[in-house]
């Protein structure tokens, strides 16, 4: 897929009022999705982001597609676990799209129930990721 024929597909949603948008071809999938962040280079350490709602039912969700890594390095403890006291603002995962990893982080003071995902699994965008107790 070239660059420019991606900018064109970003223009097209950027001119309609498309909240998603996928499209494949020789192999090479590109999913744009609306009100996300944009994707930047990727730099050693995951990029800042807002922390991610905790809805009513006090769920966490992935912010978007993408991957989903539970610790900050393979040699690395796991950021929580089962049974974690976690703080507002702690992050709790890593969602990794198009080689820029994005940090989920809790926006209260908690426990961490259950974690839903599989350290490398694909995630969707608001697919539950962890559970407060």
């Amino acid at each position: 897929m070239e660059l420019d024929q991606i900018k064109k597909l970003i223009d097209a949603m950027a001119a309609s009022d498309l909240a998603e948008m996928e499209f494949n071809e020789h192999g090479w999938s590109l999913r744009l999705v609306r009100g996300h962040q944009p994707a930047r280079r990727q730099s050693p350490r995951p990029s800042p982001q807002k922390p991610q709602a905790v809805e009513a039912d006090a769920t966490v969700r992935s912010p978007l597609y993408g991957i989903v890594w539970l610790r900050p390095q393979p040699d690395a403890p796991e950021f929580v676990s089962a049974g974690s006291a976690i703080k507002a603002g702690q992050t709790l995962c890593i969602v990794e799209a198009m080689k820029v990893f994005h940090e989920v982080r809790a926006t209260r003071d908690g426990t961490i129930a259950s974690i839903l995902v599989t350290a490398g699994s694909e995630v969707e965008a608001g697919q539950d990721l962890m559970r407060f107790g």
